[in-house]
């Protein structure tokens, strides 16, 4: 049986439809369902999206509900709700300047040149002030407080002492809306999101990505999508948030080469530059979303006929034969 692990990166709301127009292009080009993989990690953005796969939603209702977006008041509310845009007006004078996590931070600047710079300058950050409930409310609606019998790891990061935590893998004692909350939290932007007596942050301040969590698991190939990358320099140094695109590449490149040495075959999928423009710099502005949207089904298309991925999405092939789509679950309101 082929088995394939599948990696959702960050990139907020323009991660979540780049996300999703990929797995529609996926499925339609192969015929493999991305619910049916054996693995699934969400990272952020990624985290939202991989809950909504193993709660039974296919990737083609979530495309039809993003193509929806602007002729749907209730949808197009819900995006601005989720940017935090209403609930941020006004507040960013009450956020101040004391860091997050002071304690983290003394820790990481004694460190020398072992210093964890990405979980340095997170501890310093001041405390974001929108709330992360809207973000839970749809997985909460798919799980009902249960986690999926197929492996789902949503990854966050505990301020504390600013170690990695794979919900769902190292603890699944949790609602899996309590964990997409707590991947997505943004520093400074989103609340902490606190559990146990603990506080957590987006899975992105360790790897916007983290593929390599796939490194030692039994797959044949692993689908990385990674939207907050790019899929050559050129492109990202010519786009608005090249110096950002450029260090997210450099992460996922060092855990491309673990998952390449373990002997995993790969297929990426990273934004052009005409779907960075689309995205935008923020990747949390709700208009984008229909945009994002219908470039990326062109482009990926593009892309995965156009370059020397034939291997890659042979598998696919394979898995979907091996593999039947699970029973639709309708799209939640």
């Amino acid at each position: 049986m082929t088995s394939v692990g599948l990696v959702l990166g960050g990139g907020g709301l323009a991660g979540f439809a780049y996300h999703t127009a990929c797995l529609a292009v996926l499925q339609r080009l192969t015929g493999w369902d991305p619910r049916t993989a054996q693995i699934m990690v969400g990272t952020s953005a990624g985290s939202g999206v991989a809950a909504t796969l193993r709660g039974g939603v296919g990737a083609d209702a979530s495309l039809d509900r993003m193509l929806s977006v602007p002729t749907n008041p209730r949808s197009m509310a819900r995006l601005r709700e989720l940017s935090g845009r209403e609930q941020a007006r006004g507040r960013l004078s009450q956020v101040g300047f004391l860091p997050v996590a002071p304690g983290l931070a003394a820790r990481e600047a004694l460190k020398g040149p072992f210093i964890r710079p990405v979980r340095f300058a997170t501890a310093l950050l001041p405390p974001g002030r929108v709330r992360t409930d809207t973000i839970g409310d749809r997985p909460a609606e798919l799980h009902q407080g249960v986690w999926p019998d197929e492996p789902l790891w949503i990854t966050a990061v505990r301020l504390s002492d600013g170690e990695l935590v794979v919900f769902g893998r190292d603890r699944a004692d949790i609602s899996v809306a309590a964990a997409t909350e707590a991947s997505s939290a943004i520093p400074a932007f989103f609340r902490p999101v606190m559990i146990d007596g603990d506080r957590y942050v987006d899975g992105g301040v360790h790897s916007c990505s983290n593929a390599d969590l796939l490194v030692d698991e039994d797959v044949d190939l692993v689908v990385i999508i990674s939207p907050m990358s790019g899929r050559s320099l050129s492109a990202m140094t010519r786009s608005i948030n090249g110096p950002l695109r450029i260090a997210i590449k450099h992460r996922l490149n060092k855990e491309v080469q673990q998952l390449r040495e373990a002997g995993k075959e790969l297929l990426i999928l990273e934004p052009s530059l005409e779907e960075m423009r689309a995205m935008g710099a923020t990747f949390m502005d709700p208009t984008r979303v229909l945009n994002t949207v219908l470039q990326t089904s062109s482009a990926a298309r593009t892309a995965l006929t156009e370059n020397a991925v034939g291997e890659q999405l042979d598998l696919l092939r394979k898995a979907a034969l091996e593999h039947p789509s699970p029973v639709d679950v309708e799209y939640p309101e």
